[in-house]
C-alpha cells in the first residue's frame, strides 16, 4: 500500500492482530454511530471463514512509523444475482487518525489490488460504505471523501433504537404458524431459510459454506432468545436475537439485538415479522434487558423500516453503500 507519511502498511499477522483490530473496528464504529461492539472472538471465527479473500495478500496493518497500529485494510469481492461483481474495500481506522489523505490513499490501494478480480466476462464496481445523515442531504467524513473518489451513494441502511421495553403490543401468529424450540437438527433449515427470503432483492447472493461455520461458531448464539415460527415443516419467519454482554458492561446499558429478521416470501403481510418481534422484545425484557436495537435496510421493498418504526424502534444513524464502476 502506497500511504502518507507517517504511516506504513504491513501484512496481517493472523489470530495475534485480532485484539487490535477490534480495538479499531469498535472506534470506528462508534464514530461512525454504530455501538454494536466488535470482540476478539468473533474476530476469530470471521477471518477463520473469509470468503474470496485471502488474509496472507487481502488484508493490510496500518501503522505509524514507530509501529503504532491505527488502522488496517481488507479487499474481497462476491458475485451477487444482478450480474455484477462487486469488490470491497473496507479500511476501518481510529478517528484520532482519520483524515482524507490517508483514507483516500488506503481506499486507491486497495482498488489497484482489486483490478485483477475485476470480471473480464460482466460489469464490475467498487463498493465501501460510510455514514451518511439524511439520503440526498449533506454529506462529510468518508461518505465526502469517497464522492471525490467517484463513488456514489446507490444504498441505504440506518441502525435503530427502541429506548425501553414498555409498551409491547401484544401480536399473534396467524392460524396454522406455531413457534418451536431450537434443536441442534434445525439450524441448518434455519439458516437456509433465512438466506431463501431474501432471494430476489437488492443484493442477494446464496449463503456459503463458510457462513454457514461463521453461524455455527458465532460467540453470540443464543438459541433459547430466538423466535422461529413453523408452518408444518417450513420455516416460515424468524428472529435471531442475541445479547452482547461485553458490549453492555461497557457502554452501562441492557439492550439486546432484535436481529436477522425474516419471513417467507409465500408467508408476507400475515403479520409474522411483527409477532415474532413483539415475542423478542417481551423475551428481552424478561432477560433484564430496558432497550431493543437492529440494523435494517431502509430500501427494502417488504416495508421492513415501516414495521420497525411501528413497533417503537427510532432512526438513530444511516449508512450508505457507495459503489462506483471498476474503469
Amino acid at each position: 500500500m502506497d500511504l502518507p507519511a507517517p504511516y506504513v502498511a504491513r501484512p496481517y499477522r493472523g489470530r495475534v492482530d485480532h485484539p487490535t483490530m477490534a480495538m479499531i473496528l469498535g472506534a470506528y464504529r462508534r464514530h461512525a454511530g454504530d455501538p454494536e461492539m466488535p470482540t476478539v472472538e468473533q474476530m476469530d471465527v470471521t477471518y477463520a471463514n473469509l470468503v474470496n479473500c485471502d488474509p496472507n495478500h487481502d488484508i493490510s496493518i496500518v501503522e505509524t512509523a514507530d509501529g503504532e497500529p491505527v488502522g488496517y485494510a481488507r479487499a474481497s469481492w462476491e458475485d451477487l444475482d444482478d450480474g455484477v461483481r462487486y469488490c470491497t474495500v473496507f479500511a476501518p481506522t481510529l478517528p484520532s487518525h482519520l483524515d482524507e489523505p490517508l483514507y483516500a490513499a488506503c481506499v486507491r490501494s486497495m482498488e489497484r489490488h482489486m483490478l485483477p478480480w475485476t470480471d473480464d466476462d460482466g460489469p464490475s464496481r467498487f463498493r465501501a460504505y460510510a455514514a451518511h445523515p439524511v439520503p440526498d442531504g449533506p454529506v462529510s467524513g468518508e461518505a465526502a471523501w469517497l464522492e471525490s473518489l467517484g463513488y456514489t451513494a446507490e444504498h441505504f441502511g440506518a441502525f435503530l433504537l427502541r429506548p425501553h421495553l414498555d409498551e409491547i403490543p401484544d401480536l399473534a401468529l396467524p392460524d396454522g404458524v406455531e413457534l418451536r424450540p431450537v434443536t441442534d437438527e434445525q439450524l441448518r433449515t434455519i439458516w437456509e431459510a433465512h438466506y431463501e427470503a431474501f432471494r430476489g432483492q437488492w443484493d442477494f447472493r446464496p449463503g456459503t459454506e463458510e457462513e454457514y461455520q461463521m453461524f455455527l461458531d458465532d460467540p453470540l448464539r443464543d438459541v433459547s432468545l430466538w423466535k422461529v415460527a413453523w408452518a408444518g415443516d417450513t420455516v416460515v419467519g424468524q428472529v435471531k436475537s442475541f445479547i452482547h454482554e461485553e458490549e453492555n458492561a461497557t457502554n452501562g446499558y441492557l439492550r439486546g439485538y432484535t436481529e436477522y429478521i425474516s419471513t417467507h416470501a409465500d408467508w408476507r403481510n400475515r403479520g409474522i415479522a411483527g409477532a415474532l418481534i413483539a415475542m423478542s422484545l417481551r423475551e428481552l425484557k424478561e432477560r433484564g434487558m430496558t432497550e431493543a436495537a437492529l440494523g435494517v435496510d431502509t430500501d427494502n421493498p417488504t416495508g421492513a423500516f415501516h414495521l420497525y418504526t411501528r413497533l417503537g424502534f427510532e432512526l438513530q444513524t444511516r449508512e450508505a453503500v457507495y459503489e462506483k464502476p471498476v474503469s
